[in-house]
Parts: structure tokens; C-alpha cells; sequence
């Protein structure tokens, strides 16, 4: 069988063939507040080698991005359209299955003041202003524009079947190429599906719809097809070998959850009526609000409450209502002393009654006007819910307080929101047969999937983590690990329960290898001088003083650029009235390339291209340039633009003669050039050199993790986990220097802990005592050149003592697969600066301190052997 289009392009990026630079025209024109992730990078890395390198691309490509729900696939589709619009492309046609979801997509792609915009306020490519504009048809459009025509694939075909004027029609896709864009692409396939997966009347509906894309698409022998969807159904054989060749990238949910871009799943069954449902889904949706607002953090929790038919979303509403407006202090009491078993509710009353010392009665008001009527909405009113949809698009926003959303099936696509933190299911039955997933339980687990966007935010404790990821698997008793999880409350009936995490488990939502696991350190460890009195050295990270920059130089910028696109001075003529060809005039000269100084233009020239630009206004260029006294300098020093040429290609006469318009035209795009190379290369943090001792006992406690696990559950890692060959039992209970009483990890940690196991009595011939610490959150270092945090896995201590002080070295080891070594290069190279680099007082308290980084430790290959004379040189000095 020949490779499919994602495994060939799997194949080339494990050789590195895939990586290259995102053009600045992408990544400087996304809205400033989007940071690509690196799965987006890698989508767009894969772009760019498919369109200028990939042989095998056919003129017209079609291509599907198969990404995970919530992985931002909306802000892959707008660096796609930046991309090509500097291609040539102007016109792009944007459809999605469902009305609701146009709106919303609009306020997206042209609303500036939405919180959810894709694009710069101002975004320029080849340094000409480019605007975005929504239009009806592509007659007479914008030359200079991005246009846009959004519609729903319905609405699409109705119109190519029954032309209006003034209406996009098939004309047009024949006159014009164009990228078609389509959202929720799954929704094509109904053709390519055998057709007994329909009904004979959704089957010959829905395939004219694909058909009319296919149609559209054949039209014009540039146009482009993107498709985008989380839920392609691979597992039929005809759509399976209809995107063999069109897969670019396959991004996984399963993938996105493991990477920490999604909320963790938690199935909350309980034996009570729907009332008492929707009250435990109240108390800790204020519970995160509370915890979120005692961390300086601002979240205001949703609730969406999941009926089965419109009638009784509109009766349990009702009945929600009644219950908040009936709600008293006993009510609340009485939940709680229910809750005794549930840590989560009894977490939140403890919190909100005991730490907060707030009164049931307090509580019950404070509900009451938290979520009161107008905070609940219903939306299975498709009418309604298609005016209410840029409302619903912005539930983050600090001033819009919906709380509770009652829903039938109207929001299980495209609903992008990331504070719901809890969906009650309300109804009692199931789909599910001969432990086979029903169609129903599938959609409540893509539901589940939607909902699990992950709510950003940067944690008090942990500044420099990533906003948009979980932060506290390693800590999951954590309080903020509450805003790091979704909640499925369904009733007491273990035959849904097991259907529905098999649905979340295809979805990929479900990770049948994660444990829950204490990992406590051992009392004898606890009881040591060195736990109780010594110290564990790291260093900080501090705002770049950018000391050393003294001009351009320091951001590699070498101050020569080129200019793409001075006019010729050629011109066309064509009889107005005589119908006949455009022809060419001949200039009677060629054009030639000649560099001008870029302070040549004048002051005057210059200083209106830095003041159209907030970048060279001096206030912004003292943050990179610290050193500079005043624009002046900027302009004339020969280390700033006093030292910059630029070569223009153009007709000898008209360089000879560049206009007022040109020069600032020239200038304007050199600044461009500049402002692009220095924002790439300025680094914004950096890691101190100096360390400072910290307390072991203060920094490493016993731990609640939350990890993957492969094989069953037990107590020590050799036999808790599936062994790996050559691997010798080890009960870590017995080894002293082995602090924690147990340990999980990858297989080169698991090596890594053996070798540590060969060398106990080598090292105990040398040192007095010597322990091995796992860093779970323990201590953090940060990388000298750009401030990037780095956890080392594991932090060792050799101790000798003296007639008059110890000695004590610590050792940072990182063990890190093959896999994983390309973009984790950067820790190896710190880790080996760290001995050379660090600054610390060599004698604190009495006890002398020596801080070193080791080379990446890898069971095999030329890494291990670095690792091991490294070793050998440091530690067991041989």
C-alpha cells in the first residue's frame, strides 16, 4: 500500500525537512495577543514545504487539516489567508454547515474590538496596508484587499442552483480564482459515504452540497480547497481513501490532551433528581469563581444544562429558576453534610464556608444574584440563538455575566468558548447496545470534547508557564488545578457510564493510562541534616537590560536590504474605441540595481516614515536600543540607519529622480525590515547568573501527580509498569538514596534511575551521603540567553564531610529521549554552561557549594557516552 499524504510528510519530519522560519508577513499579522503553538507552527511548516517544495502538489490543491476541537483552527485559517494573500491570491470563499456559526465567524475575522480577533489592527504585506472585507459577490471586488464571502454550504448550493443579482454566482468562480475555505468540513462527505449510512432523502440532499462544492472547485485551474475538521470519519473506507492524498497534518485530540492544551475529563455520577443536579453544578461553578478571584485571577464559570428535547430544556429552566429563587441557607447545609464523600464539593464548602467564613444564608443570597434569571439563557430557538451567537462567542468577557445556558443539541459545533467548566445531563437514558457507543453518547462525548477548551491563565506561582496549558498534573491538590478541569454530571447508571467513557475514549478525551498517585518522601529521608538544613541553589529570570546593544548589529541586522518594487516606468496603450490588445511600450532603457544610503533621503523623509510607525518612536526604540540618546542618533549614527543601504532596482531615469513618494515608499519598507529583524531576535528575559540557596525542605514535599501509566497500577516502578528489557527489579523502598518512596516516568528515566542503582557503591566509596531527588515543581531554572524555564527531572546531591565544613555538589540531569532531543537542545546546552556560568557563594554557612549541569542522559547512543565521562568526570572522579 503507498503512503498516505501525512505519513510521507510524518516520514520527512523526523529528518528535519519540514522545519523552516514563518514568513514575518503570517506572524506580524495576527492579532498581537496570538502566539502560535507549536502544532500550529508544524501545520504551517507543512504549508509552506507542500506549496514550495512538494513536487508531487498538483496546480489546484485540496487539503484537509484534521486538528482536535479547540486547537485553533480559525487562527490557522488566517495565517493561511495571510500567506496567500502575499501569493496572489484576493479572494477567498468561507462556509460552514450551520447559520449560527456565520456571525460568530464574521465578528472573528472583521470585527477589530472583538477579544477574539484574528488579525492586527493594521496588517501589511510587501509594506502596503491590507484591508479584510466581507463581500457578496467577487465582481468588481478589491484589488488590494482581502474579500471574503461567508456562507452557509446550504445557502451556497440554493444560490448556485437559483442565481440572484447582486449574488455570489458559478460565473464567478470561473472568472476568478479562489481559496475555499471550509469549516466543519466532515459535513462534505455524504457523497463519498456508502449510502446506507443515510436515509435516501438526506443522502441525495446532502451529496448535491458536495457536489456543488466539487463543482465550484473546478472552475478556475488555481482555486483551492482547505478543509478543516476535529471529526472526519476515517473508519469508512471510501472517505479514508478520498484523503489519503489530502491529509496535510493530523492533530489528534487525543495528542492536543496530552500535550495539556485541554481541561482533564471528570464523570461525576450521583443518585439524585435532576434539581439536585443542577444545585451541586451551581455551588462549584462559584466555587472556581471564588478560587480563581482569591489567585488575582478573573473567570467567570459557565454551566451549560444538557436536555434531550426542547420541552424539557424549557421545564427544567423552570424548574432551575424556582430552585435559585427558593434557595435558603438549609438548603445549602444540607448539601454539604450530603457531600461528606465528594472531596470536590466538600473542597468547595470547606473553602467557601469555613476559609471564606461566609454563612449558608450568605451563600444562598450570594447564588441567588449570581444566577439570577437574566444570567440563564435558552438557546434551542434557532432564530434566537442565531442573534444571540456573537453573545455566546464572548462569554469570557468581564462584562458579560450569562451564567447557565440551557441547550437541547444546538451548540455541538462551533462553539467556541473556554470557561465552561460544567455540563449537567439532565435526562436519564441510553443508546448504547451490545457495549457498542450510540450516535447520541457519541455526540454528548464530542460535546464533552468542545467543552474541554482549555480556560487560559497565568498562574500566580508559575508567571512564566504557559498560559494556554495545564500547569498542575504535578500538583494536582493544588487549588487552581480547579480551573484545569471539566465536569460531566450525569445520574447514578453504570451501563451509560461505561458508554460514554468509551466514547470519550475513541474521541481521544479519556486516558485510560492516567493514575492519581501520591508520591511521598520517606520519613527517613525527612529526618536528615541535609533535608532539614541544606539548601538547593537556582537561579531567577530578570527583564533583559539589553546592556551590550549598541546598534542595529546586536539584532544581526548587517543594515544592506534590497527593495522589491520600484515602478519600471513602463506603460501600456490599447485604443479606447478599437477593441484592440493591450501592447507594451518599450522603455528604451533596462532597469538596473543601484544602493542608496537610506540617511541620503533627508530628515524629513525619515522622520515621517518613523513617525507613521509606533516601533521608532523613540520611547519604543529606547526598550531595545537602551543605549541611545535621541532619534537623531538613531537616524544618523553609522550603527543605526546612518549605516544602512538599500539597493533599488528601477530604470536608470527614474533613479536618478525618485519622488518625495518613493523615497518614503523605500524608507518605510527598510524600517519594515528592521522592526521585523530586531522584534525576532530581541529576547525579553534572561536567566540570572547568580544562584540562591532555597531550603530542600521548603522546595520538595510529598506530591499528588496526575501521569500516564502504562500496564496496572502497583507500588514500585519495575513492577507497577511494564518492564523494559534488561531492566533488573529494583525495590526503591530499600535505597536510601532514592528519596521518594516511589517513582514513575519515562523509560530513559527508568534507565536512568538504574544507572544510578550500578553506581550506589562507587559513589559511597567517595561521598558520605548521596541522594537523588525527583523535581516535580520543585525548582525551576532558567536558561542564561533567552530567560526559557527548564524543570531538570532530577536534582542530585554528593555531600562529603570535613574536619571544618562539608562540601556539597548538586547536580541538574535531565534523562530525554531521541524523540525529543531536536527541540529540547537548548536545556543540553545550558545544562553544560550551568559549571562555567553560575555564580554563587562557594562558601554559605559554613558549608562549601559547587552547582553543575550534566549532558542529557539517553540509554544509548553517542549521548550516553558524553553523559557518562561527564560523569565520571564530576562526580566519581575518575
Amino acid at each position: 500500500m503507498s503512503q498516505t499524504l501525512t505519513q510521507e510528510f510524518d516520514a520527512l519530519a523526523k529528518y528535519g525537512a519540514l522545519k523552516s522560519d514563518i514568513p514575518d508577513d503570517i506572524t506580524g499579522n495576527l492579532a498581537p495577543k496570538i502566539e502560535l503553538r507549536p502544532y500550529q507552527r508544524t501545520a504551517l511548516e507543512r504549508w509552506l514545504f507542500y506549496i514550495d517544495k512538494y513536487d508531487a502538489r498538483p496546480k489546484a490543491p485540496h487539503l484537509l487539516f484534521h486538528m482536535a476541537t479547540g486547537s485553533g483552527k480559525t487562527v490557522l485559517m488566517a495565517a493561511l489567508i495571510l500567506d496567500l494573500y502575499r501569493r496572489g491570491y484576493r479572494n477567498f470563499l468561507f462556509f460552514v454547515n450551520s447559520a449560527q456559526i456565520i456571525e460568530k465567524t464574521k465578528d472573528n475575522f472583521l470585527n477589530p474590538a472583538s477579544a477574539k480577533h484574528l488579525f492586527a489592527p493594521t496588517i501589511r504585506i510587501d509594506d502596503k496596508p491590507v484591508d479584510i472585507r466581507a463581500v457578496d459577490t467577487f465582481d468588481a471586488v478589491s484589488g488590494g484587499a482581502i474579500n471574503i464571502h461567508f456562507t452557509t454550504i446550504q445557502g451556497l448550493h440554493t444560490r448556485m442552483q437559483a442565481p440572484k443579482e447582486n449574488a455570489v454566482t458559478i460565473e464567478d468562480f470561473h472568472d476568478y480564482k479562489v481559496v475555499m475555505i471550509s469549516d466543519e468540513a466532515h459535513h462534505l462527505n455524504a457523497e463519498t459515504k456508502s449510502k446506507d449510512k443515510l436515509t435516501k432523502d438526506e443522502a441525495k440532499e446532502k451529496a448535491s452540497w458536495e457536489g456543488t462544492v466539487s463543482e465550484i472547485f473546478r472552475q478556475h485551474p488555481e482555486n483551492m480547497l482547505l478543509e478543516f475538521t476535529a471529526t472526519v470519519d476515517l473508519t469508512n473506507d471510501a472517505i479514508r481513501a478520498k484523503y489519503a492524498d489530502k491529509i496535510l497534518y493530523d492533530y489528534s485530540l487525543r495528542q492536543f490532551r496530552e500535550d495539556g492544551y485541554s481541561k482533564d475529563i471528570e464523570l461525576r455520577q450521583a443518585d439524585l433528581p435532576p434539581e439536585a443536579r443542577m444545585m451541586q453544578a451551581m455551588v462549584l461553578s462559584q466555587y472556581r469563581r471564588k478560587v480563581a478571584e482569591a489567585h488575582g485571577l478573573q473567570c467567570k464559570p459557565v454551566i451549560l444544562m444538557k436536555s434531550k428535547t426542547i420541552k424539557e430544556s424549557a421545564d427544567n429552566e423552570a424548574a432551575f429558576t424556582a430552585m435559585v429563587a427558593g434557595l435558603t441557607g438549609e438548603a445549602l447545609d444540607a448539601l454539604r453534610a450530603a457531600s461528606e464523600g465528594d472531596g470536590t464539593l466538600s473542597r468547595a464548602f470547606a473553602f467557601i464556608m469555613d476559609e471564606r467564613a461566609m454563612s449558608g444564608a450568605d451563600f444562598a443570597r450570594e447564588l441567588q444574584g449570581d444566577f439570577a434569571p437574566e444570567k440563564v439563557v435558552n438557546v434551542n430557538n434557532p432564530k434566537d440563538l442565531e442573534n444571540r451567537q456573537i453573545e455566546l462567542n464572548a462569554l469570557e468577557d468581564r462584562d458579560n455575566e450569562i451564567r447557565v445556558i440551557f441547550a437541547v443539541d444546538k451548540l455541538n459545533e462551533g462553539w467556541d468558548v473556554l470557561n465552561l467548566f460544567d455540563i449537567v445531563r439532565l435526562y436519564d437514558t441510553r443508546d448504547g447496545k451490545a457495549n457498542k457507543v450510540g450516535k447520541t453518547t457519541m455526540a454528548e462525548a464530542q460535546l464533552i470534547g468542545r467543552g474541554a477548551r482549555y480556560f487560559p491563565f497565568i498562574a500566580p506561582d508559575q508567571p512564566d508557564a504557559a498560559r494556554e496549558k495545564r500547569k498542575y498534573d504535578s500538583a494536582v491538590d493544588h487549588p487552581l488545578r480547579v480551573l484545569e478541569g471539566l465536569h460531566y454530571h450525569c445520574s447514578h447508571n453504570p451501563k451509560y457510564i461505561q458508554d460514554i467513557r468509551n466514547a470519550l475514549r475513541e474521541t481521544g478525551m479519556l486516558d485510560e493510562t492516567a493514575r492519581t498517585v501520591r508520591l511521598r518522601l520517606k520519613d527517613s529521608f525527612k529526618q536528615t541534616s541535609l533535608y532539614v538544613r541544606e539548601y538547593v541553589w537556582t537561579n531567577d529570570r530578570v527583564k533583559n537590560p539589553r546592556d551590550g546593544v549598541a546598534g542595529l548589529d546586536a539584532y544581526k541586522i548587517e543594515g544592506s536590504f534590497t527593495y522589491p518594487n520600484l515602478m519600471t516606468g513602463r506603460v501600456t496603450e490599447a485604443s479606447a474605441f478599437g477593441g484592440g490588445q493591450l501592447t507594451l511600450k518599450p522603455s528604451s532603457k533596462e532597469p538596473v540595481s543601484r544602493d542608496f544610503k537610506l540617511a541620503d533621503f533627508g530628515r524629513a523623509i525619515l522622520g515621517f516614515a518613523m513617525d507613521a510607525n509606533d516601533f521608532f518612536h523613540f520611547a519604543d526604540l529606547q526598550t531595545y536600543f537602551p543605549q541611545l540618546a535621541s532619534v537623531s542618533q538613531f537616524v544618523t549614527s553609522d550603527t543605526y540607519l546612518g549605516g544602512v543601504t538599500v539597493s533599488v532596482r528601477g530604470l536608470p531615469d527614474d533613479l536618478d529622480n525618485l519622488t518625495s513618494r518613493q523615497k518614503l515608499d523605500i524608507a518605510q519598507y527598510v524600517l519594515h525590515q528592521i522592526e521585523n529583524g530586531v522584534k525576532r531576535e530581541s529576547v525579553e528575559y534572561i536567566g540570572t547568573k547568580d544562584f540562591k540557596p532555597y531550603p530542600i525542605k521548603d522546595r520538595f514535599t510529598d506530591k499528588v501527580l496526575k501521569l500516564r501509566i502504562e500496564g496496572e497500577t502497583g507500588k514500585s516502578w519495575v513492577k507497577g509498569e511494564t518492564e523494559l528489557p534488561g531492566l533488573d527489579q529494583i525495590d526503591l523502598s530499600g535505597k536510601e538514596w532514592h528519596v521518594y518512596d516511589d517513582s514513575y516516568g519515562t523509560d530513559q528515566e527508568k534507565h536512568f534511575i538504574k544507572y544510578m542503582h550500578d553506581q550506589e557503591a562507587r559513589l559511597r566509596g567517595i561521598y558520605d551521603d548521596f541522594y537523588l531527588l525527583r523535581n516535580e515543581k520543585a525548582v525551576k531554572l532558567y536558561d542564561f540567553d533567552t530567560g526559557r524555564a527548564f524543570e531538570p527531572d532530577f536534582v542530585l546531591f554528593l555531600r562529603k564531610r570535613g574536619e571544618e565544613a562539608s562540601t556539597m555538589l548538586q547536580l541538574f540531569i535531565e534523562p530525554k529521549g531521541d524523540q525529543l532531543r531536536p527541540q529540547d537542545d537548548w536545556k543540553q546546552d545550558f545544562l553544560k554552561q550551568v559549571k562555567a556560568k553560575a555564580r554563587l557563594e562557594t562558601v554559605f554557612q559554613g558549608r562549601g557549594y559547587t552547582v553543575l549541569g550534566l549532558p542529557f542522559f539517553n540509554e544509548t547512543g553517542q549521548t550516553n557516552t558524553d553523559f557518562k565521562a561527564s560523569f565520571e568526570d564530576e562526580a566519581l572522579g575518575a
